[in-house]
């Protein structure tokens, strides 16, 4: 995230912005520079000109009124726009990644992180380039009146661009502290209320009370320290503003005393003065809050970057060796060698704890072995690099579109083979007891499905896709057994290869499988 981003994110906006804030800038210093017109009339006792004088600078200062609403309302345009670039950024990366990543940490990513640098840098920017016109304009107009005002000025600057420097690096620490334990939070929350129901049955909420608060409780030690740190900033930036304030006014009494300057002059000279002395403080802190963000941008950038895709084909088939797993704990889990050909209907059973949820793992690269091989096979038996496999979970994905469109996945050519492949998995008569029928539209939130015809989804899903070699986690625990029977008959006419666990399964649907890997404790096999 950087400021020359932002304006080139619409150059035509920006500079309608920048023209806007200028515009803004000069109206309401003339406002305040034309008042000493007034008082020098009134002290010639020309009411006349002191009328004048009082309507030219309410409409400068009208003027200045209408003019900020419409440059702030095209800045938060800009803004947003730029924002929402970033955020589609954030997900192709993380889309392209092939990494599965917390959903707490995505989060983090796309609202809280961006919420804080909208706050601490793009905003500071903005008071950072209204402060320095401010500046410009109320320098020139101090120059105008007496040279010395500007350079008395300029030394009383150079003292205020320097008290950022002092909390610059704890503000920075602090705020990444602040993200860190937000991410921890978000990352708590995701894990104990997703178990909720299990919570409940257990009666186990003083647990959950407990990580929630400490969770909770790191977070808002974090925000009060960061808090704390910029507040002393702020001291520092407001102690220096408020003396040199005074010493400018001081100074311009003293030019006064010696008629250097008119007594109009030395009235609007603390006006601007103060302009000056409020930009810079308004400038000093603006910086503090953008260094503070420095290591946050970082990671946005690199959250950005362009992850290509590595181009895979798809397997058929596979081949297992001497292959090992080592948990943190300890275990070593050893596989037997085997080999899937193309076509192949497999069965892996076992019972729990003997690794079949984590050979699968292995075989979808989330999980490195210890040791041994995994070649991929195509169709004619031959090894492969860089291939694929599709994967059914026991706990199936859908999203909160159609039914027809969670088994097209948005493939519009799709559409066509629907009907069959929902006869196929057994879902036309689940189908038939809804309104819309195949254009229901799934409730996440509601739970319209239930965790049968979830998985039959899935499994149409995947049979209308044709992917080639699919892993098949408990596709079918939800499905009584009636219709189980039915989805293993119509998969085994398909040409899929599919290894698929299954518990349950009757002596006779065992059968009709090529063949069955059963895992045991010692890591053999049957």
């Amino acid at each position: 995230m950087t400021f020359k981003e932002l304006i080139k994110s619409n150059i035509p906006r920006s500079i309608l912005i920048i023209g806007l804030y200028i515009l803004y800038a000069i109206t309401g210093a003339l406002g305040e520079y034309l008042f000493k017109n007034s008082l020098n009339n009134i002290l010639k006792g020309n009411f006349n000109g002191y009328i004048y004088w009082t309507f030219v600078q309410a409409a400068m200062e009208i003027g200045a009124a209408v003019l900020l609403p419409i440059a702030t309302i095209a800045l938060t345009r800009q803004s947003q726009n730029y924002l929402h670039q970033i955020r589609s950024d954030i997900m192709k990366h993380y889309y392209n990644s092939g990494n599965d990543e917390k959903v707490s940490k995505i989060q983090n990513e796309l609202t809280d992180n961006l919420k804080l640098l909208t706050t601490n840098f793009l905003t500071p920017w903005v008071s950072i380039l209204s402060g320095i016109l401010e500046i410009f304009i109320s320098v020139g107009i101090l120059l105008k009146m007496n040279w010395t005002l500007v350079l008395v000025s300029a030394i009383l600057l150079g003292i205020n661009f320097l008290l950022p420097k002092i909390m610059e690096k704890k503000t920075a620490k602090a705020t990444k502290e602040v993200n860190a334990k937000n991410e921890k939070l978000l990352s708590v929350i995701e894990h104990w209320l997703g178990g909720l129901q299990e919570l409940r049955r257990f009666s186990a909420y003083g647990r959950l009370r407990k990580q929630l608060h400490q969770a909770s409780d790191d977070y808002t030690k974090a925000s009060k320290k960061s808090c704390k740190y910029n507040t002393i900033s702020y001291l520092f930036n407001g102690w220096g503003n408020s003396l040199a304030q005074i010493g400018l006014d001081f100074f311009a009494g003293i030019l006064f005393l010696n008629r250097s300057i008119s007594f109009g002059e030395f009235a609007v000279a603390g006006s601007f003065g103060f302009a000056v002395f409020s930009a810079i403080w308004e400038i000093t802190s603006a910086i503090t809050q953008i260094k503070s963000t420095k290591e946050l941008r970082q990671e946005i950038f690199e959250l950005r970057r362009n992850e290509k895709r590595t181009a895979k084909v798809n397997a058929y088939g596979v081949s297992v060796k001497d292959l090992k797993i080592s948990y943190d704990q300890g275990e070593t889990i050893s596989y037997p060698d085997f080999t899937i050909k193309a076509g192949e209907k497999v069965l892996l059973t076992g019972d729990s704890g003997t690794g079949k949820s984590t050979l699968f793992k292995v075989l979808l690269g989330k999980l490195k072995a210890q040791s041994g091989t995994i070649t991929y096979l195509d169709k004619n038996n031959q090894p492969l690099e860089n291939a694929t496999i599709g994967y059914l979970p026991q706990d199936p994905i859908v999203f909160p579109v159609s039914i027809k469109e969670n088994i097209t996945m948005f493939t519009k050519k799709l559409e066509q083979q629907v009907l069959n492949v929902v006869n196929k998995v057994q879902l036309s008569t689940d189908l038939a007891k809804m309104p819309a029928g195949i254009n229901t539209v799934v409730d996440l939130k509601n739970e319209n499905l239930s965790g049968g015809q979830r998985q039959k989804i899935v499994l149409a899903r995947s049979e209308i896709h044709q992917q080639p070699f699919v892993l098949m986690d408990e596709v079918t625990s939800a499905i009584d057994q009636k219709a189980t029977e039915k989805i293993v008959d119509e998969l085994l006419k398909t040409d899929q290869t599919v290894l698929m666990i299954a518990h349950n399964f009757t002596p006779e649907l065992k059968a009709k499988f090529d063949h069955e890997i059963k895992l045991e404790k010692k890591g053999g096999h049957k």
